[in-house]
């Protein structure tokens, strides 16, 4: 399905130990150059939470040679480069896209701020107040912050269950000696990936030429950077009812229920369940469960909870993966005065399909139409998302960066298409369970026995 697209895939590790991995998209104009970094929020030390995201803004502040912001800004701009970055919990990414024609200046650019960043005082207290402020913008806006708020009532590890922003205390603690330490330890060689994904015959006509660029880009790899966390090995597939009852007892808290109470015209909720880990072989499986339950406009939130009731303006499904715990559920906003009708359908719909009730395609069984448009639209999205050199170079980074192991686009298609209307009764049925539910609401609510009364009940 892909061979049209995808003419090479190269992984490489140079003497520094750093790996890279290329990608050929002939029919490709563009370029992306990206660094993954297997670090996040959930590595931070005590006391520096936030570290890691604000580290993703320090870099654009200045390298050794680009020594500001605007310059680094201007040089980009200057051949219409996209320059961006993200922090999630268990990874950190930075990308230049460009034309392939400007390839040697985006890695150039990229590697210099990652190899090379000035790090300097008088820029990051700048810059905590541009941080607090983007904390500000998420807790003032519900439908985002909520999904926070759940992850605090759910994870019983405060590595997993703190905001990757972090807090306004250890944002404004941190100075230039807490992000050299966290460079050097946690940006070693080991730790790091570079994806190069593009048209790559436009950027030179060999493989040889193209490694020795990248080659002279990693000579500014400092060797201080000696300690690295190593990366994770992916864990052996087990027996899954075993492996829910271990995450039950150790990833998760016992905390099934928690109330933000805020002034507002909607009340936002999350209520999920623990579910599997990013490297468990049911989560193909799992991911066409998703999308059944609330991944489009025809899953079976929407037209339970939007369509049928009117209940929101958004309603979908919530699938998280990390390397050790996951969960799915679903997440609304909705009229205070309709939230117990609307967690009442939002329910109905999990437990509905646990337990096969219900006509087949609707709120019960799974029917094997349904089960083919979910896994068409699995493919379908894979197959647009895969036309641009950024969700390539994604695409392809994660799958080594996070599982040390890439399966191709096809490979992926493959295991969506073996999932069966058996596999995924098996997995609501063992998830969906109503002593696992956990629920997180904001909302202007004085009454929080009531409510977790319709939740637990």
């Amino acid at each position: 399905m892909f061979k049209h697209q995808l003419s090479h895939i190269s992984l490489k590790k140079f003497e520094q130990k750093l790996p890279f991995l290329t990608i050929n998209l002939p029919a490709a104009e563009s370029v992306t150059v990206m660094f993954l970094a297997n670090t996040g929020s959930r590595y931070e030390p005590i006391g520096k939470e936030g570290i890691a995201h604000f580290f993703e803004h320090m870099v654009f502040k200045g390298s050794k040679k680009y020594p500001s912001a605007k310059i680094l800004a201007r040089t980009l701009d200057s051949v219409g480069a996209e320059f961006n970055a993200f922090t999630s919990k268990e990874y950190t990414g930075y990308y230049v896209k460009s034309a392939a024609s400007n390839f040697d200046l985006a890695l150039d650019v990229l590697s210099d701020m990652l190899f090379a960043p000035l790090l300097r005082q008088e820029d990051i207290d700048r810059e905590k107040g541009v941080i607090i402020e983007e904390l500000n913008m998420y807790v003032d806006t519900p439908q985002y912050h909520i999904a926070n708020v759940f992850e605090q009532l759910l994870f019983a590890d405060p590595a997993l269950a703190h905001d990757i922003i972090g807090n306004k205390d250890s944002i404004r603690s941190l100075s230039s000696a807490d992000f050299q330490d966290f460079l050097n330890h946690y940006y070693g060689p080991e730790n790091l990936l570079l994806v190069v994904a593009g048209g790559l015959d436009k950027i030179s006509a060999d493989q040889k030429t193209l490694v020795n660029k990248i080659s002279l880009a990693f000579n500014k790899l400092s060797n201080k950077r000696g300690q690295n966390r190593k990366l994770p090995v992916a864990k052996a597939e087990r027996n899954q009812q075993a492996e829910l009852a271990e995450l039950n007892k150790s990833a998760f808290s016992t905390r099934r229920f928690k109330l933000i109470k805020r002034r507002s015209e909607q009340a936002h909720f999350v209520l999920a369940w623990p579910a599997l880990d990013r490297h468990h072989p049911d989560r193909f499986a799992l991911s066409v469960l998703s999308t059944i339950l609330g991944g489009n406009m025809s899953s079976r939130l929407f037209t339970e909870v939007r369509d049928k009731r009117g209940l929101c303006y958004y309603v979908r499904s919530n699938l998280e993966y990390y390397h050790d715990c996951g969960y799915l559920g679903a997440s609304a906003g909705v009229d205070p005065k309709r939230l117990k009708e609307a967690i009442g359908a939002s329910k109905d719909v999990f437990y509905n399909l646990a337990n096969g009730r219900g006509k087949a395609g609707e709120s019960g069984v799974i029917s094997s139409k349904e089960l083919l448009r979910a896994q068409n639209y699995l493919k379908g999205t894979s197959i647009l998302s895969l036309e641009e050199s950024n969700n390539v170079a994604q695409f392809y980074g994660f799958k080594q960066l996070l599982d040390d192991k890439i399966l191709t686009p096809s490979e992926v298609i493959a295991k969506i298409e073996t999932v069966t209307i058996k596999d995924l009764q098996r997995l609501a049925k063992l998830i969906f369970q109503k002593e696992q539910l956990r629920f997180a609401v904001i909302g202007n609510f004085a009454d929080s026995k009531k409510i977790r009364q319709w939740v637990l009940a």
